[in-house]
């Protein structure tokens, strides 16, 4: 467990569920040690895995006590709030957000939006030098991170200009000085990571999420703020407001670029952008195509760092509605900064190319001998029993993982446990038909059963009423629900110690029988009988001590001596 990756499981926490493998778009999960941990460098950090966890054993480093930390030790720290904001905080006016920041202890509070205009501004700049080509966002670090990890050759297709948060931080120390100190909120994972490498430009991320917790924790409440004329810095945001919205950075670039130069689309969602990644190379665009690809469907809106679960339509419609109340001429020109960046520090995944062999032997030791044994049933998280099989073979996953090999080595222990109990077991359903049984039943009940078992072993599905003289215990157990322990049964010479209990209340019952002729059977249950009677004396005795006296001594060692006798003859015959 390493508490200092952006994302981590909690180990005490995880009840290895598959859930987050089932749902992780890389498969960046290593099932060990009782728990499924992150393959740091197999993540794309888009945060799936917390919001769907369901144990909530997925979860998100906590950087709140380095942010306190920093404002402890320095006078000059800016919040950059992420635009996503309005949909996070709704009905709260931004002055309300900004005073509550301050509050906390922040020199000044500006939008991250801004740095998106930027990121806009440049990547127009940047298409337009080309003559034609694949062109794709790096405003999501997430993808970025997917792209350069899993997807290496279409890295170079990735506009090369930092993040809007980056964008905003260096901008934010061409205003306030090369001393100031950044924190950046907003609704993505991925940019603690982003942050990680780029320290000396934002020294922390944190999510709304921490946001939130750090206001309560502090006492800051909005509803006891008033209203003051306290604003972001140096100015508010216009058209980088919408990036936070699929779609939202097409806006921007085209708006800086020239009519018809460029045909600009865009996608969301971890499914539709590795869908669109894949297709790519299948392309020969004869204009220049700008992608827009974020990891979160819908937009950032619905990040993994957000509490707000209003619908996409909701959270569009407020941040639009906000974007027509702020005035475009408001917004000031922003300096002219380099923003450029490179990727060659996110080094590809090594995906081993395994042997056929290797992947048959792999199968063959989760029960899959032939291909209609790989049912892909995806219980394991894996799409497909190959793509498990290959997990095993990299060490990312257990055999115990694959619910069908698990559910047939528990029949098999199941059986050959049953056909090693000397007593009869006869499992019945609600409709009185048998689901199991083992042979010493089938000896029980004469030889016609044993015969119907040879050819039918277990005797599923037959009619137990037809099997069994005393089927009316196994119903009245179904009907009532009421166990019927230790009852003497006798029929066809033999005598039965029958108990019927209840499996699943209604539905499933079991039978156990012992039978009592059987020498080994009869002394134990004589010796069972004897001790009972020793105890049941011994209760007496405590209870009339003083009428017994010396006769419930006597009793006592005349029984022990009975049970003695019957356990010395039995060693001896063994």
């Amino acid at each position: 467990m390493n508490k200092t990756a952006p994302i981590y499981t909690e180990a005490n926490n995880c009840q290895d569920c598959y859930k987050c493998i089932r749902q992780c778009p890389v498969k960046a999960i290593k099932v060990g040690l009782g728990m499924a941990s992150i393959i740091e460098e197999r993540c794309m950090y888009c945060g799936h895995c917390v919001t769907i966890c369901p144990a909530k054993a997925k979860k998100v480093r906590n950087d709140i006590s380095k942010a306190q930390a920093i404002l402890r030790h320095s006078n000059n720290v800016v919040a950059s709030i992420a635009p996503s904001y309005i949909s996070e905080f709704p009905n709260i006016s931004s002055t309300k957000i900004v005073k509550a920041l301050k509050m906390l202890g922040f020199k000044a509070v500006s939008e991250t939006a801004l740095g998106a205009e930027v990121v806009s501004r440049e990547t127009a700049s940047y298409i337009k030098d080309k003559d034609s080509g694949v062109f794709i966002s790096s405003a999501c670090p997430s993808v970025v991170e997917l792209i350069c990890k899993y997807f290496p050759h279409l890295r170079d297709s990735i506009v090369p200009v930092h993040s809007p948060m980056l964008a905003h931080g260096k901008l934010i120390k061409e205003w306030y000085g090369d001393d100031v100190r950044t924190i950046f909120f907003g609704p993505c994972i991925a940019k603690k990571r982003e942050s990680d490498d780029f320290s000396s430009i934002i020294d922390v991320a944190l999510t709304f999420e921490d946001l939130k917790s750090w206001l309560e924790e502090e006492g800051v409440d909005f509803d006891l703020i008033p209203d003051t004329e306290d604003t972001f810095e140096p100015n508010v945001a216009h058209l980088g407001a919408i990036y936070p919205l699929d779609g939202g950075m097409v806006a921007g670039v085209a708006q800086n670029s020239d009519s018809n130069t460029a045909i600009f689309m865009n996608f969301s969602g971890p499914d539709a952008v590795r869908q669109t990644l894949h297709n790519i190379e299948g392309w020969d665009p004869r204009k220049k195509l700008f992608l827009e690809l974020l990891a979160c469907t819908g937009g950032c809106i619905h990040g993994p760092g957000t509490s707000e679960k209003d619908s996409t339509a909701t959270k569009r419609y407020k941040i639009q509605t906000e974007l027509f109340i702020r005035d475009a001429k408001a917004a000031a020109e922003t300096p002219q900064i380099d923003i450029s960046r490179s990727f060659i520090s996110i080094y590809p995944v090594q995906k081993r190319q395994h042997a056929e062999a290797d992947l048959t032997e792999s199968l063959s030791a989760i029960g899959k001998l032939s291909s209609k044994d790989e049912i892909n049933c995806g219980g394991c998280g894996y799409e497909s029993c190959r793509d498990f099989a290959a997990a095993l073979l990299d060490g990312r996953a257990e055999r115990n993982m694959c619910a069908s090999y698990m559910r047939k080595v528990a029949h098999d222990k199941a059986t050959v446990l049953l056909q090693k109990i000397p007593s009869g077991i006869l499992l019945v359903d609600e409709n009185m038909k048998v689901i199991e049984s083992n042979k010493s039943f089938a000896k029980m009940m004469g030889s016609e059963i044993e015969m119907i078992y040879e050819a039918n072993p277990g005797l599923e599905g037959a009619a137990a009423a037809k099997l069994v003289p005393f089927h009316k215990l196994f119903s009245s157990v179904i009907a009532t629900g009421n166990d019927i322990l230790e009852r003497d049964v006798r029929f066809d010479g033999k005598i039965l110690k029958v108990s019927v209990f209840t499996v699943l209340k209604h539905k499933i019952v079991c039978g156990i029988m012992r039978d009592l002729i059987n020498p080994e059977v009869r002394n134990d249950e004589i010796i069972k009988r004897t001790q009972k009677v020793i105890q049941e004396n011994l209760e007496t005795v405590q209870k009339i001590a003083y009428l017994l006296g010396e006769n419930a001594s006597k009793t006592e060692s005349m029984l022990n001596t009975i049970l003695e006798a019957y356990q010395i003859d039995e060693s001896r015959e063994g």
